[in-house]
């Protein structure tokens, strides 16, 4: 059902933009998925998760850790990820290599411009 935006209240056009807006990143998140590719929320878990052990390996932080290590390590936490999700038969989609590789660059290695 099709409501015009103009006989809306000011509360009832806040909502209607917000539904679209869910509905927009709902689309968004299941092309991801069905393209093998993990969300940001995913991704970001995951840095967390690698940092946590590289962190945990050497707790004086003496070492640096490298990028590409990083980056690396990172992708094998998403991969295991998805092959846990598989197993346990969990809905949605599992990651490709392509996809991993796609939303790392995409989240980590992309510059943000921020409005001022």
């Amino acid at each position: 059902m099709r409501v015009r935006i103009s006989t809306l209240s000011q509360a009832e056009r806040v909502a209607h933009t917000r539904d679209l807006g869910r509905k927009r990143k709902a689309g968004e998140r299941e092309r991801q998925r069905d393209a093998g590719r993990p969300i940001a929320a995913t991704v970001d878990r995951a840095v967390v998760d690698a940092v946590r052990g590289f962190l945990a390996a050497d707790p004086t932080g003496s070492r640096p850790i490298a990028p590409d290590a990083l980056l690396r390590t990172v992708a094998l936490h998403l991969l295991r990820r998805s092959h846990r999700a598989y197993e346990a038969g969990a809905e949605g989609g599992t990651f490709s290599r392509e996809g991993v590789e796609a939303a790392l660059r995409d989240r980590l290695l992309t510059r943000v411009s921020r409005a001022a």
